[in-house]
């Protein structure tokens, strides 16, 4: 990878990890719903008149942005409403990870690695510790669980994505965002009508702040659209082993920007929590090898 790609990358990351801030300050102004509806308005616009729909069949497009944002994007949104700390929410989230082994094993019937059950194992303690800190801390569970809920939506949405990607026709990564998303519009829109109505949405948006509207930006078309068309390029030009460990890298900027911009502060537990889920993760990406283990 050259110094080129390495900054995009490293932009991305920069830009994912920062991204649960802004989905928080967007959230201190309007409810999950509307937020959500808002984000992929103007995701798609105005880049749905300018992108071809990709050679999808339309059934896989809505369980796309059905599962992949929709599902992922609610449950988060509703997790940061109810309290949970912007880094916390983004560690748990990597919990996909697990969630896509499994349902891979289960759907495809692939084989699953040492690695990745040893991975599974140790993470599952550390979210075990994170969650004995939830309830020492007083946060509750709950929040925990709907963090969990959107991990496993992102899970289905990559099983999605692995069947798409099984056609022999090339895809553009922009394009399926876009009109991958279409769905997802739908759904925020008619959840956030059914529970505010039109006026209690227009009422929402109107009361925006300024700082709201630059999230909503921000999320809609640098974490999205810039985030996912960096990260889709890359992984079109390099093997997936050496663009996807990077990820790693985002709950680790989400609980600095966290702690430095928000003032969220973790419990022992969680910190423990923390690192046991980090080291699954790295178990998982790079092998037992990661830990001295020769295997």
């Amino acid at each position: 990878m050259n110094n080129t790609d390495k900054l995009i990358a490293l932009g991305v990351v920069f830009a994912w990890g920062i991204n649960f801030m802004f989905m928080k300050f967007a959230l201190d102004d309007i409810s999950p719903a509307v937020l959500g509806w808002l984000r992929f308005t103007f995701l798609l616009l105005p880049a749905l008149f300018l992108l071809k729909k990709p050679p999808v069949a339309w059934r896989w497009l809505i369980l796309y942005g059905l599962t992949m944002s929709f599902g992922q994007f609610g449950f988060m949104f509703l997790a940061l409403s109810m309290g949970v700390p912007t880094g916390l929410s983004a560690l748990v989230h990597q919990s996909q990870v697990f969630f896509t082994v499994m349902l891979v094993v289960a759907v495809f019937g692939e084989r699953i690695r040492a690695n990745h059950l040893a991975g599974m194992l140790i993470a599952g303690v550390g979210l075990f510790l994170i969650g004995v800190g939830q309830y020492q801390g007083g946060m509750g569970l709950t929040g925990l669980f709907v963090v969990m809920a959107g991990s496993l939506s992102w899970a289905v949405g990559n099983l999605v994505i692995k069947k798409i990607s099984t056609t022999q026709t090339i895809i553009n990564p922009v394009s399926l965002v876009v009109w991958g998303n279409v769905s997802t519009w739908v759904a925020f829109g008619l959840l956030a009508f059914g529970l505010y109505g039109a006026d209690g949405m227009l009422a929402q948006v109107v009361g925006l702040q300024p700082l709201g509207w630059l999230s909503v930006l921000y999320l809609a078309y640098v974490a999205s659209l810039l985030g996912y068309a960096g990260w889709g390029d890359l992984l079109a030009r390099y093997p997936a082993s050496q663009v996807t460990p990077l990820a790693l890298l985002v709950p680790v900027v989400a609980l600095l920007t966290g702690y430095v911009m928000l003032g969220e502060r973790l419990g022992t537990w969680h910190w423990v929590g923390i690192v046991m889920v980090m080291a699954g993760l790295m178990a998982h990406v790079f092998g037992l090898r990661v830990f001295g283990i020769k295997k």
